[in-house]
C-alpha cells in the first residue's frame, strides 16, 4: 500500500508556525545577530500602557537591520513576558534568551516624576555574559520618543557597529559642545559637561550571577 507523500494540512501549519513564532530560532536567521526586546517596566502614577507599547514598537523598528539584525516582534514578546510573570529581573532575562534563542536581550524601566521621564535601558549579551547600560531623560511625554530614538541609535552603534542619522546627529552635537567649551573662559572649563552623567552610565560590565 502506498503512503501519501503529501503531509496533512495541520502538520504543514504546525511546521510553519514553529519556524516563525520566534525568528531568532529559525535556521534562516542563524547568520544574523538576534535580539529580543522585553516590554519596559513603567513606574508612574497613571496608566502608561500606550507609552510602553509605543517604545516596544519603536525599538523593534529602529533595531531591525535587514540581513544583519533580526528582532522578535513586539506582540510575541508581550505574550512571552506574560507567561514569565513573577520572575526576578535576572531570571526573566535568562528565560527570555533561552526561549527565543536570541543572543541579545533588551529590557528597561521608564520612571515618570512630575511630568518628566527617565529611561534606564540595558542590553544583555548572552555570549559574552555582559551588559551595556543606556540612560536618557525626557522633560515631557512629547520628547520621550526622541530620547528612545537616541537610545536605539546608541545600541545600534555600540553593539552592532551601525551608524544611523540619529547617531551622527548625536556625535555632531557632542562635538559642538566640545568646541564651545574650548572658547569658554578658563574658569568655566572646569565645569562638568552636561552629558557627562549619561556617558558615565554607558559601559560594559560583567553580569556575574545571571548564568
Amino acid at each position: 500500500m502506498k503512503v501519501s507523500a503529501v503531509l496533512p494540512k495541520s502538520l504543514v501549519t504546525i511546521f510553519i508556525l514553529s519556524v516563525f513564532v520566534f525568528p531568532c530560532n529559525s535556521s534562516a536567521s542563524s547568520s544574523l545577530e538576534t535580539i529580543a526586546v522585553l516590554p519596559f517596566a513603567v513606574n508612574a502614577d497613571k496608566d502608561m500602557e500606550y507609552i510602553k507599547a509605543g517604545i516596544s514598537t519603536m525599538l523593534y523598528s529602529r533595531l531591525t537591520w535587514p540581513d544583519k539584525v533580526a528582532v522578535v516582534p513586539p506582540k510575541q514578546m508581550a505574550a512571552l513576558k506574560a507567561g514569565l510573570s513573577d520572575l526576578s529581573e535576572n531570571e526573566l532575562v535568562r528565560q527570555t534568551a533561552k526561549k527565543t534563542g536570541c543572543r541579545y536581550v533588551v529590557f528597561g524601566t521608564i520612571t515618570s516624576l512630575s511630568g518628566a521621564f527617565s529611561i534606564d535601558t540595558k542590553i544583555f549579551d548572552t555570549t559574552e555574559k555582559q551588559y551595556i547600560s543606556f540612560y536618557e531623560q525626557s522633560q515631557n511625554a512629547d520628547d520621550l520618543i526622541k530620547q528612545v530614538d537616541r537610545i536605539a541609535a546608541a545600541i545600534n552603534y555600540k553593539v552592532f557597529q551601525r551608524s544611523t542619522v540619529t547617531w551622527e546627529q548625536m556625535e555632531q552635537q557632542k562635538q559642538k559642545q566640545l568646541n564651545d567649551q574650548k572658547h569658554q573662559n578658563p574658569e568655566n572649563l572646569m565645569q562638568v559637561p552636561a552629558d557627562w552623567k549619561s556617558e558615565k552610565k554607558i559601559g560594559w560590565k560583567v553580569w556575574k550571577y545571571l548564568f
